[in-house]
């Protein structure tokens, strides 16, 4: 959509992005993110969390979490994203104000807002006014043009920090199939470092089996253990970081893998490089950065 700009953008903003989404695509990253939902219909798997979107609903991510929309392919998917590097909050403000504007991505950690009609209107001539110097920024390289928009981007984050102080809404009226699928969910978050089959997550819930896997499947648009093993190398992505000084069979372990090849082979696939490799890199980033 933008050109290459010459110079890295610690901000990043998507506006009103209608692309189809073929299949479940989960993903974690460093930075923040702003998702505002404005048209469809999307069941949103963050963590641990099952939430059924409706338009107008503003979700804060804190990125490292694994998560994964699933919207339907029966109607217009639109949404305005906004991905954001916390560490240059901090160097463009006070330390106060950086501290109070990332407190809700921080302590609140992937919390869904849901706007009401005037609050939507005002993001929405917000967001406008944020592409129209993003899309400047991008086609002519203005970086007066970008300033301008990080302008923006810090009133939003007031806004947010406005918003998250008044009670939310979180529409817990979830149908027989929702909650049924946010325990399948929640039982793997419990267990997800332990042995499991079907017939144990079937067991526990009072479900079938085949009931169980479809259901899985018809709300979230991917399997039971396509979401474990996404769950697992998450979680072994976040020991790296955290330890990069573990070994690649003891993460291996850790995360409910009990063969290395299977968890290399599936971190590869799913990172784009091998766990020894990514281990490497956080070391290094690790010693470069004095930790």
């Amino acid at each position: 959509m933008s050109l290459t700009m010459q110079w890295q953008q610690p901000i990043e903003l998507m506006y009103r992005n209608d692309s189809p989404m073929p299949g479940a695509q989960f993903h974690s990253h460093a930075f923040y993110e702003m998702y505002y939902f404005q048209e469809g219909e999307c069941n949103y798997l963050i963590g641990d969390k099952l939430i059924t979107l409706q338009p107008g609903d503003l979700i804060l991510m804190h990125g490292m979490t694994l998560h994964c929309p699933n919207p339907s392919p029966e109607k217009p998917y639109v949404r305005t994203i906004i991905h954001m590097d916390p560490a240059y909050v901090h160097r463009i403000l006070q330390p106060d104000t950086a501290a109070m504007l990332l407190k809700p991505f921080e302590n609140l950690r992937n919390f869904r807002i849901s706007l009401s009609p005037g609050d939507q209107a005002e993001l929405e001539t917000l967001l406008g006014e944020m592409n129209r110097l993003y899309v400047r920024t991008n086609e002519a390289g203005v970086r007066v043009a970008y300033d301008r928009f990080v302008i923006r981007v810090i009133e939003l984050l007031h806004l947010i920090r406005d918003w998250c102080v008044a009670p939310v809404n979180e529409r817990e009226h979830r149908s027989l199939k929702e909650q049924h699928v946010q325990s399948v969910i929640s039982y793997l978050e419990d267990h997800y470092a332990m042995e499991i089959t079907l017939d144990d997550i079937a067991s526990a819930l009072h479900l079938t089996k085949p009931y169980l896997s479809n259901l899985f499947k018809d709300v979230t648009g991917t399997t039971v253990f396509k979401y474990l093993y996404n769950r697992r190398i998450n979680q072994a992505k976040m020991m790296f970081r955290l330890e990069p000084r573990q070994s690649v069979s003891d993460v291996c372990r850790a995360v409910g893998f009990h063969q290395l090849p299977h968890f290399s082979r599936l971190f590869k696939t799913t990172v784009g490089e091998s766990p020894e490799s990514y281990r490497r890199r956080m070391l290094q980033h690790s010693a470069e950065s004095g930790a």
